[in-house]
């Protein structure tokens, strides 16, 4: 045992003192925490949020693979932390910032890190995608009978905007038909451990999903008849805030 713990010693002692100072200035220099909206669409503007580490100072937002695309900082304050938080884990500053998205913009990701006197943050990436055919969460819709009716094939933007909220999406559903429900949040820089429920028309839970892709649920499910089906979206630590925004896709599977 001695020995092992000695080569321990001697590989951690063996590390480039350059690559040491870097995992330090990750861990200890500016970060980003949490983005909201998740995706942004070509050709416009939109107002983009940025929770974080150290960024009080921050002079600018850097798109290294896509210079097009600019980003003009219109606010820095402190960001609330919810009680039983810790700002290591979720940030304690936010920036507002607005970008502008060139038309012509290819669909995808880009990379960009938020620039500090103190340093620079890692990159994150952003989605670019277009909002045709993307179906807005609208409140009140916590419940069963106050469910948002959806249609296979679309994507939902939505945001659990307090603790303890449920959002629950209805479509109607042919038996034998496979049904996927996929989440998009904590890969894209949200707040939400997402979890979700697959409802048939008598309450009955017909599947359950967490963590399937990280911290982002996916389910699959077979429509065992036809009738009015639901899926609800919520946190697994029944979180909510602006920054628990998440795009959920339903579709058929083929």
């Amino acid at each position: 045992m001695r020995g092992l713990f000695a080569l321990i010693l001697a590989a951690f002692a063996a590390l480039p003192v350059g690559l040491l100072a870097q995992d330090k200035k990750a861990t200890d220099g500016p970060r980003i925490t949490a983005i909201a909206p998740l995706s942004v669409a070509p050709g416009g503007k939109a107002t983009l949020l940025i929770r974080g580490l150290k960024l009080t100072d921050a002079t600018a937002f850097v798109f290294p693979g896509a210079p097009a695309l600019t980003a003009e900082i219109k606010t820095k304050k402190a960001a609330e932390l919810p009680a039983g938080a810790e700002a290591k884990d979720i940030g304690d500053t936010q920036l507002e910032a607005v970008l502008t998205v060139p038309a012509e913009q290819p669909i995808g990701t880009v990379t960009f890190r938020i620039d500090t006197p103190g340093g620079n943050t890692p990159t994150r990436e952003l989605r670019i995608a277009a909002t045709a055919g993307t179906l807005e969460e609208k409140e009140p819709n916590d419940g069963f009978r106050e469910a948002q009716p959806c249609e296979l094939g679309r994507t939902i933007r939505g945001t659990l905007k307090s603790d303890k909220d449920v959002d629950v999406f209805g479509f109607n559903g042919t038996a034998k038909t496979k049904v996927t429900a996929e989440v998009f949040a904590a890969r894209g820089g949200s707040l939400l451990d997402s979890v979700l429920n697959a409802i048939d028309p008598k309450g009955h839970v017909l599947a359950t999903n967490d963590d399937a892709n990280e911290r982002d649920a996916q389910l699959t499910f077979e429509v065992p008849a036809g009738g009015r089906f639901m899926i609800a979206i919520q946190d697994a630590g029944d979180r909510g805030s602006a920054w628990h925004g998440y795009e959920l896709l339903v579709k058929e599977k083929p």
